[in-house]
Order: C-alpha cells, then structure tokens, then sequence
C-alpha cells in the first residue's frame, strides 16, 4: 500500500479501467474481441486463423480490413463479438464495483473513465444505488450525476458510439491534437494522480499522450499503471522473469509502473485507498496475520464451533441448491499467500500444524484458493478417484469478507462444499440460490470477525 501514496489525499483521482475490469465478468479481452471480429467479418473462417494473423499482423490493420469486409453488419460485428451468447447480463467485476464504491466515497474528488466499451462501470453505479448515471463520449461532465467517460467510446443496446477500434480510428485520434481524450488526460493530471488498472497499456493513441504530457506540460502530478499478472495471462515463473522489464518499459515514458499477481489486488488496493491516511491504519495483509493469530489461539475451541456451525450450513446449502452437499470447510488466509483447511464439517484438527495449506490467486489449483484470489464465488466441475466416499460432480466456493469496523472488509477466508451435481445444471438455478450464498458469506465475516476483532478494531 506504501507503494500508492500518490493516490492518498486531497488531490483529485482519475481512474481509467481497461479490459482487465471486464474480463472476470464473462466479457472478452482485448484478444479475443478481436479475433472475434475478424471471424464475425468472414476476414478468416476459423479461430486459429484468426489467432496467427493478429498475432503476426498489426491487430488495428488487421481490424480495418475486418471493418470493410463487414460493411453495414459492423456494429452487429462489433456487439455480439462484446457480447457473445451470454446467457444473462454481465454483472460488474470487483474493480467495477470498487472504483464505483471510490467515487460514491468522494465523488468531487473522483474521475471514472474507461476504455471499454462496455457498461459495466455504470452498472456497478447503479446497484450502490444511484438513480441515473450518464455515459461520456466527449468529455463533459453532468452536473448532477455521475458521468463515466467513454475514451474508446461505448457498445450497447445493439448500438455503437464512436467506437475505436481499427487502423484508421487511431491513426486520426493521434493526428488530431484537439482530440477531447487527449485534453481529458491533460487536465486530470492537473488536478491529481492518474490511475490506469486493469488494462494491457497497447493503446496507441493512450501511450501516446501520455507521453507527449509528461514530455512538454510536466505535469505535477503522477500517472500509475498497475501491472496485473492475470492480465498478462503469465504463469509467476515468467511474470517473474519479466517484471522488471515491464515496468521498465512504462516508465522510459513517464509511468510509475506497479507489478501485482491477481486483479482483484487492484480492487483490493482502491477500496483501501480512503483509508490508507487514518491513524492505526493496517494493510490488508497485516490485518490478514491478525485474524490467523486470533484464531490459532482459540483453535481448539474454534474447532468444535466451527464444525457444528459447517454442518447446519451443509444442510443449508443443500436445501437451496436442490443436491446433496457434502464436506463443508473453512480455508482461512495466513496472511502469507496461503490457505489453511482450517474447519471441516465431521472432522476435528489436533493443531495449526497438522492443517492442509493451499496456495491463493487466480490461477490456483485449488478452487479455495482461486475464490479468494478473484474475490467471487466460484462453481466448478472436478474429477475424483471412483473409489474415494463420499463422491461429488463439483465444487462450490464461497469467499468470505470480514474487518475490524475502520478500514474495508477484505477477503480473509472461502467457504467450500462438495456437491453431486454438475456445476453446469446447478448454474442453470442459479437465480434461485445466490441470495442463500451472500447470507451464509455474510454471517461468516461476521463469526470469524467477533473472533478476531472483537473491539471493532485490532
């Protein structure tokens, strides 16, 4: 957190979301929109094909060619490669809901922008409860609502506004020096920092006015960019070997580039960032080290509470979902990267030491793990050895948040429970279960947070 001291104070913070914001949403990156569109177009008949020429091509060449050979059909091009054949409507991603959150907080001091064309900042704007939120396409601000400038324009509604997207929208966007996107950047590093998150920094026309602003205005202010490893799509041996080089790469222009492994680390970062200025202020991870301690000092007593507690939640869960659960657990956070099995439905642990420890993030090989990683619920399909009891189709996993009443709620333990149906047919009534999941997520944070923080504060 010390990392993001610009962002902390009373200057004014633009926040500019990229794809990475939508892809835990079921919307696609940068990538795949594209290699979409060359498909939707009839530019190339198969996703392998399309894969090798953007690969090998100038994908906004590649994407003016896609725009002629659709001709009227490309703005339906453009929505269903967005969109896809989603069953419902995206729901907005933890980013989504924490730059809302941010500017709801402090929302004269706040900017949101994006350079998605999607809606899902505006959602996430209207489930905190605003009545109307407008969409900005030229840089103007309503007066009275929020506004989230739409830098690359905006797709919805089986319509398209201003969308740029190929060879000739960036080309002209560069070439044209009173481009309100341009001014919009110049004058938000005026006011305060700059905080682009979520996006993978290939935006011709973004680095370059970034970096003609911190060339010949010397802004007083900084622009960061947050690097996500999941963003990257890169395993921790390869992020490893080139995170020094990327943010290399940022600042030879002016950027202060910040490396993190997951993006919901991002969402993490600015929920915390009101906070990070207050007396006795602790960060996360630190916050996290103070529930495992309070819990390894009571986990003998913890044991027997817990447990009972995961076998009425089982039945629970097996009432609202319709199947039969089975192995209720708790994975509590270490505070260190890891997850214990803390708590099991049946079972009893002698001690800290005899608990089965899994690695966190997105990527995790254990669904626990990647729950807590991405903050959301996960539900997935899992292959068991035939003659292990009892037998179950698939996994649920239920992040849970707590805190000690100052700073946010952060995610501190995951809720899993084996189920013997098909993640996919248990999906499907979904609707009908959700509310069920959040309450018993919600009366963990507060269990696990009497235990750690019964003063309201550690």
């Amino acid at each position: 957190m010390n990392r993001f001291a610009p962002l902390v104070g009373d200057a004014h913070l633009t926040i500019v979301l990229g794809a990475g914001a939508s892809a835990p949403s079921g919307l696609p990156n940068w990538d795949q929109f594209a290699q979409q569109v060359a498909l939707l177009s009839g530019l190339v008949d198969s996703h392998e094909a399309a894969e090798v020429l953007l690969g090998k091509q100038d994908q906004t060449i590649v994407l003016e060619a896609a725009r002629a050979q659709s001709g009227s059909n490309w703005t339906a091009h453009l929505d269903r490669a967005l969109y896809g054949d989603l069953a419902a409507e995206p729901s907005p991603s933890p980013l989504h809901f924490a730059a809302a959150g941010h500017y709801l907080a402090s929302p004269c001091t706040t900017t949101l922008s994006t350079l998605n064309f999607d809606t899902l900042l505006e959602t996430a704007l209207l489930s905190e409860g605003e009545q109307q939120v407008f969409i900005g396409l030229d840089g103007s601000a309503h007066s009275r609502a929020p506004t989230v400038h739409h830098l690359h324009g905006a797709i919805f509604d089986g319509a398209a506004y201003d969308p740029v997207v190929g060879f000739r929208d960036y080309a002209e966007l560069v070439a044209d020096e009173t481009a309100w996107q341009r001014e919009f950047l110049s004058t938000a590093l005026t006011r305060g920092p700059l905080l682009l998150a979520g996006t993978s920094y290939r935006d011709p026309d973004i680095r370059h006015w970034l970096h003609l602003i911190f060339r010949d205005e010397n802004p007083a202010h900084p622009a960061l960019v947050t690097i996500a490893r999941e963003g990257l799509g890169l395993d921790r041996d390869m992020f490893d070997a080139v995170d020094k080089a990327l943010a290399s790469e940022w600042e030879s222009i002016g950027l202060t580039a910040l490396r993190m492994q997951d993006l919901a680390d991002v969402a993490l970062v600015i929920r915390e960032l009101q906070h990070v200025g207050h007396e006795d202020y602790l960060p996360p991870t630190d916050r996290a080290r103070h529930v495992w301690n309070a819990h390894s000092k009571y986990f003998t007593m913890l044991q027997d509470q817990y447990g009972e507690a995961l076998a009425v939640d089982a039945l629970t869960i097996s009432k609202a979902l319709d199947t039969k659960a089975h192995r209720a657990t708790l994975w509590l956070a270490d505070g260190r990267g890891m997850l214990a099995r803390w708590a099991t439905d049946g079972s009893r642990y002698r001690g800290v030491r005899y608990l089965k420890f899994v690695p966190t993030g997105h990527d995790s090989s254990w669904i626990a793990g990647e729950a807590i990683g991405s903050e959301e619920v996960k539900l997935k399909d899992i292959e068991r050895d035939r003659r292990v009891i009892p037998k179950w189709r698939s996994v649920l996993a239920i992040p849970i948040f707590a805190g000690d009443g100052q700073s946010p709620d952060f995610a501190t333990a995951v809720l899993t429970f084996g189920l013997s149906q098909s993640a996919a047919t248990l999906l499907t009534r979904q609707d009908e279960w959700s509310t069920v999941i959040q309450d018993l997520s919600d009366a963990w944070g507060v269990r696990i947070g009497n235990v750690a923080f019964p003063h309201g504060a550690c």
